[in-house]
């Protein structure tokens, strides 16, 4: 699921995910964010740092295994929890999201690796 603001930044990120084979939810509405995360698991969040505060921890109060990547435009903001998801700095690359993506659901799944072989 992606909630960012930039259609630009939103774009790619769909782009990087679809192209991986990814079902890819966008939404700029936390509402809806809490909805879906309600009703199906979602893998990764992909979400702007500067988005509705507390988003993220409500959604793991219902997917406490949520992984979360971050994305900013700025680096001098610390928010509480990216110590443990990462935060990637806009403008990014195509390559490096896709690397980023690629370690947070190898890092969660690798004891559920099906079929995460799909080349570099």
């Amino acid at each position: 699921m992606i909630v960012e603001e930039s259609a630009a930044v939103q774009e790619l990120v769909e782009q990087a995910l679809r192209e991986s084979g990814d079902r890819v939810l966008v939404t700029q509405n936390a509402l809806e964010v809490l909805d879906v995360a309600h009703r199906v698991r979602i893998d990764l969040l992909v979400i702007d740092i500067d988005a509705e505060p507390g988003l993220v921890e409500e959604v793991r109060e219902s997917q406490p295994d949520l992984r979360v990547l971050y994305l900013s435009d700025h680096t001098d903001e610390q928010q509480p929890g990216l110590e443990r998801s990462p935060a990637l700095l806009i403008p990014f690359s195509l390559g490096e999201l896709q690397a980023e993506i690629a370690a947070l659901l190898d890092r969660s799944e690798s004891a559920v690796s099906d079929g995460a072989g799909t080349g570099s």
